[in-house]
């Protein structure tokens, strides 16, 4: 799993997947966590739009793994 290191190739991911939320895992790279959390603010605008909710993450070495979900 390679993970996005660049905040538009994230979110092009997130708009092209047409899959269900469960299916869809985002590998961001620890170099988009940044202090005030704007890179993250972008890309969980794309994931909104797609009207889906946040069901955790599991830190790796050098990235997090983003699982989201459908609405309940």
């Amino acid at each position: 799993m390679t993970p996005f290191d660049d905040i538009d190739e994230a979110r092009q991911a997130i708009e092209a997947n047409r899959g269900p939320p469960e299916a869809f895992l985002l590998p961001i790279s620890d170099v988009l966590q940044d202090p005030i959390g704007l890179s993250m603010a972008v890309i969980t605008d794309a994931i909104l739009a797609k009207g889906w909710d946040l069901d955790g993450f599991e830190q790796r070495n050098g990235y997090r793994v983003y699982r989201y979900k459908s609405p309940e």
